[in-house]
């Protein structure tokens, strides 16, 4: 029932701090646009070189203390109201994901290795399925298609690379955002926070629905086109419209609900945490 509560929790607090929709509406385009601005970067001399390196980092660590700085947020504000506190300060929690900038790098490096390995798993896409197909006996290739064996094989990659390894890394993004790489110490309830994640079957489901939702549901919706012999030009350029905000707003909602239950999640764990070790408090 507490792993129930703590989903509810998640899913509909959510969606209560106003201000950090706010930041997140409005810097995710303006990140979008600096980075379309980079590639368009020439790097024909030392300087412009230079000056490619540079807005590459500066870019990089805004979308980490963004991001990061959301988790914090969210993190405060669930041990905040359970302290009786439901206003923290979100300028506190993007300063301590800016301080812990290297310690979250580490983990997104950590994150790109596992889904390298997992992007060379694409090339059994196709010869895998056939081959546990021949290997099946003649009665059960009968009813099991080789499409079927193939949609399943993609099916697991999906789940590997956009729910598996996300739901393991991302406790410890939460505690390297908080704490940097202190937070990695036994004493700062690391392995106790990540285990109270990992373990909860609510939270792979809302990663499961998140992942979705995210990487699936919008850019399908993105991808949405009108009946070109029936529609005008204003139409399309209408319906692109509304399919890129729809998408987004899709897409930044599943993640503002997993940053919301790493928050809560960690906010769980770290009040367990204190009452076993004060069982007086």
């Amino acid at each position: 029932m507490a792993s129930l509560a703590m989903a509810r929790d998640a899913v509909f607090q959510a969606f209560r701090p106003g201000r950090l929709w706010f930041l997140q509406l409005l810097t995710n385009p303006i990140l979008f646009l600096l980075f379309a601005g980079w590639l368009l970067i020439p790097v024909a001399n030392a300087w412009q070189l230079t000056g490619n390196v540079a807005l590459a980092v500066v870019l990089v660590a805004a979308c980490f203390s963004l991001h990061a700085g959301t988790i914090n947020y969210y993190r405060d504000f669930y041990s905040g109201t359970a302290a009786g506190d439901k206003h923290p300060r979100w300028s506190d929690a993007f300063r301590r994901a800016l301080r812990h900038l290297l310690a979250i790098a580490a983990c997104a490096v950590v994150l790109w290795l596992l889904w390298f390995l997992l992007d060379n798993l694409d090339a059994y896409r196709k010869p895998l399925p056939t081959f546990v197909r021949s290997m099946l006996p003649v009665f059960l290739r009968r009813h099991i298609r080789l499409s079927e064996l193939d949609a399943t094989f993609g099916g697991l990659l999906f789940a590997a690379r956009w729910i598996v390894v996300p739901g393991l890394l991302l406790p410890i993004v939460e505690v390297a955002a908080d704490a940097g790489f202190r937070g990695f110490s036994r004493g700062r309830g690391c392995f106790w926070i990540w285990k109270h994640a990992v373990d909860s079957l609510w939270y792979w489901l809302i990663l499961a629905i998140a992942a979705v939702l995210g990487v699936v549901a919008a850019p399908k919706i993105l991808a949405w086109t009108p009946d070109f012999k029936t529609s005008t030009l204003r139409h399309e350029y209408a319906s692109l419209g509304w399919r890129v905000v729809a998408a987004y707003l899709l897409g930044l909602t599943a993640w503002m609900v997993v940053c919301s239950l790493l928050g809560c999640s960690a906010a769980a764990a770290r009040s367990r945490d204190d009452v076993s070790r004060n069982p007086r408090a």
